[in-house]
């Protein structure tokens, strides 16, 4: 069905500033290298409030070669606000933690950050007194300067209390999708409305027949222009559990299980929840891509899914991933992040789209005990990634910058005692020559087709081989050898 457009971005009007200005002292240096980690937040360890929660989730957005990280705070027991910080391309904090959205009473902890036209746009909602509990927005010039719009995203007056949360720009105009209230289906509204909430039936809705769904997340194909939807359900029927997801503009389309997001264990249909918003994003020359969680009761692998072509690829090492991410950059590379135990783990795609590269490890900011969310910016070469992370019995927001990781490829897979190996190195598929490549004590640097050949250990057991080179995060894996 085709849903009538409200006012756009372009025709804002009686919006009220609440930004706070005030930049908050104490903020980290900007990261060195790959890897090192800048504390966004300033929540005091050891303090109840400000603070962050397990269940904030960041948001990050790249306007030109800024990116900007948006979380929320929780200031006392009735109050939260949204923070922010930007950073430049190379990690280095610009404009450190400032309030944007405050005084509300509640806000939802996973804001939606984008680019709509010449406005950044962030789509939240909360309670306060004289709003509905609609979704809502607030705009910025700059990223510094904020102010929150007087109208709504949305009909429906149970977006405070949303089980997923998305806004995504629909050719000028932002589209508000969400899990809203009621956890039986999706909901979504086109366009501004001048009041709020929105004119009642002015909201998209597919229903599920059994509770329950989660992490509502969508993308726009940038060839089409076709604006996809996706969510997580763990109905009882179970056709409606797993990934859901399908096309809801310019018309609703028929919504699909994404495959194997449902596994048989025991007898029963069983799925694993993302934790946060299902990560999905579209990538230029066309595609939009959802990232997911395939096992039971723990991930066996990530999948990845186009849903124009339904093309998949499988993540490799990425057994044990929770609250994955997933961005795509200007070169087309899909770039991933994900949780596994203590670690940061990451994973780029060639520019196709069509190959996954080795998943890459990263250490978690100095002393922390937890990882809780992650959020992924794709730049040129390179990525942000956003953490939650519980150090000091705080919650606070971390970034780090990425690069690609090399991918390993041992001919024969378990080679002999003694015998020679050839040993490939690339780059999600593509030759990498000038790798420093050393196994079992020895050492060689790859041809132009990416190879070398290295001699086995004279012993059996497992042995590991790893690759470097200046501009990559090194890669590593290990061979048994018989």
């Amino acid at each position: 069905m085709a849903l009538p457009t409200s006012t756009t971005l372009r025709r804002l009007a009686g919006v009220t500033i609440t930004a706070g200005a005030l930049a908050l002292a104490g903020f980290s240096p900007a990261a060195a290298s790959p890897g090192d980690w800048t504390q966004l937040s300033q929540f005091p360890t050891g303090a109840s409030y400000p603070g962050g929660r397990n269940i904030d989730q960041p948001t990050i957005a790249r306007f030109g070669p800024a990116v900007q990280v948006v979380w929320h705070g929780t200031m006392s027991p009735s109050a939260d606000s949204y923070f922010t910080a930007i950073l430049d391309g190379a990690g280095n904090v610009t404009t450190p933690s400032r309030e944007i959205v405050t005084g509300w009473a509640d806000l939802i902890e996973n804001p939606s950050l984008i680019s709509v036209g010449a406005q950044r746009l962030l789509g939240f909602s909360g309670l306060t007194p004289g709003r509905t509990g609609a979704a809502y927005y607030a705009t910025s010039p700059d990223g510094a300067t904020w102010s929150v719009g007087s109208g709504a995203l949305s009909a429906t007056q149970s977006a405070y209390a949303s089980y997923g949360f998305d806004v995504v720009d629909y050719g000028g105009t932002p589209v508000w999708v969400g899990n809203a209230g009621s956890t039986a289906g999706i909901s979504w509204h086109v366009g501004i409305s001048a009041t709020d909430p929105a004119p009642a039936g002015s909201d998209g809705r597919l229903d599920i027949t059994s509770c329950c769904s989660y992490g509502a997340a969508a993308a726009r194909d940038q060839v089409t222009g076709a604006v996809y939807a996706a969510y997580y359900s763990n109905s009882s029927v179970d056709s409606e559990q797993g990934i859901q997801a399908g096309q809801i503009l310019p018309t609703l389309g028929a919504f699909a299980q994404a495959p194997q997001s449902v596994v048989t264990s025991e007898g029963s249909i069983e799925s694993l929840d993302p934790g946060q918003r299902v990560a999905m994003t579209a990538r230029p020359g066309g595609g939009v891509f959802v990232a997911y969680r395939v096992g039971y009761p723990s991930t066996d692998y990530i999948r990845v899914l186009n849903l124009v072509n339904g093309a998949t690829m499988t993540v490799p090492g990425s057994a044990g991933a929770r609250n994955i991410s997933m961005s795509a950059g200007a070169d087309g590379r899909l770039w991933l992040a994900w949780i596994d135990g203590d670690s940061l783990m990451t994973a780029q795609s060639n520019a196709t789209a069509t190959v996954m590269g080795a998943a890459g490890s990263w250490s978690a900011p100095r002393r922390a005990s937890t990882l809780w969310k992650t959020a992924v910016s794709a730049g040129s070469g390179t990525a942000d990634v956003v953490l939650t992370a519980s150090v000091g019995g705080q919650i606070n927001t971390w970034n780090t910058v990425i690069n690609r990781t090399l991918t390993i490829d041992p001919d024969p897979g378990t080679p002999r005692r003694g015998r020679m190996v050839t040993i490939t190195v690339s780059d999600a598929g593509s030759p990498v020559a000038g790798a420093r490549v050393t196994f079992a004590g020895r050492s060689a640097t790859t041809n132009r087709s990416g190879t070398v050949t290295l001699r086995a250990p004279g012993s059996a057991g497992s042995a590991r081989i790893t690759a470097r080179k200046a501009g990559f995060h090194a890669g590593a894996t290990v061979v048994r050898v018989r």
